[in-house]
């Protein structure tokens, strides 16, 4: 495209562009210089449908062709508006700023645009008058209330509730009859996409449906992926990997109890400090490749809300002593408001900061108690917390077998739990 740009005017590119483009699948090679994979290819050629679910493992490609797609409507659709909506505004941006990128990159797309803007809400506006604009679903949808769409996309639509889907995002399509596009890791076994899924392929004509592994991707490392196996369930390497619904039968922690957590949650993280609120700690830390995971509860009343989440890897000790003395004295916590992991390495951290934690010490028994406590929080509606993908994730796939699996952020939030709980009352510890 670039050289064509050379050798002729701008108009004259453009018409010649417009004319050899019959599909996104030419429109992606000819405009952008980016090649499709085969389930790629299926996706960007499939027959247009009021709903199309794409349902995928991890790393398949979900957001650049939902980019790729979405520049392509634009441009051919004159005076159309789109809309990327995920559960956090973050999410939502990742297929726009793969869209952002290629226009940045290819002078003719760049010079259909008029203006971008990055903030509140990110916003491509073409010269022809098509839109795509960038929304969150948070706080029961109040940021996609009012608006009229001509087609939305959203991202890991598994993460939303039936009930925003249904009640916000499907009417902004109402005034056109627009198309509601579906695209997700897997996660519900019986969500809203499970069905229109279910509903595509077995012959719906109103709905289009794909499914694909990550092993569709030729850009991934195919055998890292595999070496990954032995620390996720065979439910979560299902989802995650192949791409497909599992059940759940092993799960300790229900989804629909994780879900209303999130959506009940309408702040942002962290909460600032407030000397009349009481506030917990629970850090669990990183053992070699595992993370260090340091979560604050407002613990005032039920439900308790959280309210600093922190996760990072590779500190050297003192380091992570430093950390967990920054976080309690800024929400004011003392000994027995602050409950460490203090099982194994953990015994060397405690030692550092026996004066503002309490250590926690894992065994069979104690185990089951704490996750129990997390258990039955969740259950109740006794704890909310703002969309945090790395727990969600974490506390889907949590299972009572879980030697092989990540559970920093679900020990770290459980600890905040038992101490919101048990405090400065009682503590169940050997140290």
């Amino acid at each position: 495209m670039s050289a064509m740009l050379l050798h002729e005017s701008w108009k004259d590119s453009l018409a010649k562009a417009v004319r050899e483009t019959t599909d996104a699948v030419v429109f992606s090679r000819a405009w952008l210089g980016w090649e499709p994979h085969e389930g790629q290819r299926r996706w960007l050629t499939a027959p247009e449908r009021t709903t199309a679910v794409l349902v995928t493992g991890r790393r398949w490609g979900k957001s650049e062709v939902a980019a790729i797609q979405a520049l392509y409507h634009a441009v051919f659709r004159p005076k159309t508006r789109q809309g990327i909506v995920s559960i956090t505004l973050d999410q939502a941006r990742l297929s726009f700023d793969v869209a952002l990128m290629m226009i940045q990159r290819q002078p003719l797309l760049a010079a259909l645009v008029d203006k971008v803007r990055e903030t509140p809400f990110p916003t491509i506006r073409f010269k022809h008058g098509s839109e795509i604009v960038v929304r969150t679903a948070a706080r029961e949808g109040i940021y996609l209330r009012g608006h009229k769409f001509h087609r939305v996309i959203i991202d890991e639509a598994d993460y939303l509730s039936e009930r925003i889907i249904d009640e916000v995002i499907r009417m902004t399509l109402a005034d056109v009859g627009g198309q509601l596009v579906l695209i997700s890791t897997p996660r519900a076994r019986r969500g809203l996409v499970y069905r229109e899924l279910q509903r595509g392929l077995s012959g719906d004509p109103s709905v289009y449906a794909q499914q694909g592994g990550t092993w569709e991707n030729p850009h991934v490392d195919h055998d890292y992926i595999l070496s990954l196996r032995d620390r996720m369930t065979a439910a979560a390497w299902q989802r995650e990997v192949e791409g497909i619904y599992a059940d759940d039968d092993a799960a300790v922690f229900r989804w629909e109890d994780i879900q209303a957590a999130y959506e009940g949650a309408d702040w942002a993280l962290p909460i600032e400090p407030d000397t009349k609120r009481r506030f917990v700690g629970g850090a669990d830390l990183a053992k070699s490749e595992d993370w260090t995971v340091i979560t604050v509860l407002d613990a005032t009343q039920r439900p308790y809300r959280l309210a600093y989440f922190e996760r990072f890897q590779r500190l050297p000790w003192p380091a992570v002593e430093a950390r967990l003395r920054a976080v309690a004295e800024r929400y004011g916590m003392r000994s027995g408001e602050v409950i460490i992991d203090a099982t194994g390495v953990g015994a060397a951290v405690l030692d550092g900061v026996r004066d503002i934690a309490t250590g926690y010490v894992f065994t069979a028994r104690t185990k089951i108690d704490l996750i129990t406590g997390l258990q039955v929080a969740l259950e109740r509606q006794h704890l909310r917390f703002p969309f945090v993908k790395e727990l969600v994730d974490e506390l889907q796939a949590y299972e009572w077998k879980d030697d092989d699996l990540t559970t920093d952020c679900v020990m770290s939030l459980a600890l905040a739990v038992w101490a919101a709980e048990h405090g400065r009352s009682r503590r169940l510890v050997s140290w």
